[in-house]
C-alpha cells in the first residue's frame, strides 16, 4: 500500500517537448521515513475542473518495506511527466510534514529584465 513520504526536500517542474504537444516534467526529492521504500513516484491530482489558483497537485508517495528497517530517514527522488494542460501555471508537491510549490511561468511584465529563465525553479518548502 503506498504512503506519502516524510518530507519533501527539493522540486524543479519544467516545460519540454513542442508547441504541439507540450510535455510537462515535475522532479521532487524527499526523504521517506526508513530506508528500502519501493516504487517511489508522484501522483498527480485528479481535477475535474481546473484550480482556481492553477497548480497541480502532486503526493510523493512509495511502498514502505515490508521487512523492519532502521528509523533512519532515507532519501527518494521520483519524476513525473505528461501532457500540459492549459490551465496548469505551477504544480505543488504534498509529503505528511510539508509542501513545495513551484511555477513552471514566470509572467512578464513589460518592466523586468528579459535575461532571466522561464519555466524553471527551485520551489520554497511551506508547512503544511
Amino acid at each position: 500500500m503506498s504512503e506519502l513520504v516524510r518530507e519533501i526536500v527539493e522540486l524543479s517542474a519544467f516545460v519540454g517537448g513542442d508547441e504541439e504537444s507540450p510535455l510537462l516534467t515535475v522532479e521532487a526529492e524527499g526523504l521517506a521515513p526508513t530506508a528500502g521504500w519501493a516504487k517511489v513516484r508522484l501522483e498527480p491530482h485528479v481535477h475535474v475542473t481546473p484550480p482556481e489558483d492553477g497548480y497541480q497537485d502532486f503526493d510523493l508517495v512509495g511502498d514502505r518495506p515490508s521487512d523492519p528497517a532502521a528509523e533512519t530517514p532515507a532519501p527518494v527522488e521520483a519524476v513525473w511527466e505528461g501532457p500540459l494542460e492549459e490551465w496548469v501555471v505551477g504544480v505543488r508537491v504534498h509529503a505528511i510534514d510539508n509542501m513545495i510549490e513551484d511555477e513552471i511561468f514566470e509572467f512578464d511584465d513589460e518592466d523586468e529584465d528579459e535575461g532571466e529563465d522561464e519555466g524553471e525553479g527551485e520551489g520554497e518548502a511551506e508547512a503544511a
